[in-house]
């Protein structure tokens, strides 16, 4: 069974009411290795949907763990899932690497109407 964390994150600039509050979502997948070990999978949004009104959503995500390090920000499309694209990615591990279970977390999270 897939497990996902799905987090709602209330952020503001000290100098902004409470009522002027962004909201911003967070996903969280820790992904089982053999042993002990774990592979740890997160992403925010760089950016509010708003910023970019009907363009894909930028998502930073990353990966610590057994497997290595993972720095990345994908075009997330949730209209056309094909054209979904990783803007850039670092570190040692590559976009290849992303579990799947990741990618559709991710779409879960951004993408449910």
């Amino acid at each position: 069974m897939t497990k996902f964390q799905t987090y709602l994150a209330c952020g503001a600039l000290s100098v902004l009411p409470l009522a002027a509050a962004s909201e911003s979502l967070m996903f969280s997948y820790t992904q089982p290795m053999e042993g002990v070990y774990e592979q740890h999978w997160a992403g925010h949004e760089i950016a509010s949907m708003e910023t970019y009104a009907g363009q894909p959503y930028r998502i930073y995500v990353e990966g610590q763990g057994k497997l290595g390090e993972f720095h990345g920000i994908l075009s997330l499309d949730c209209e056309t899932p094909r054209y979904s694209s990783w803007l850039a990615q670092s570190e040692y591990l590559s976009a290849e690497d992303v579990p799947t279970e990741v990618i559709n977390g991710l779409r879960a999270t951004w993408c449910v109407k």
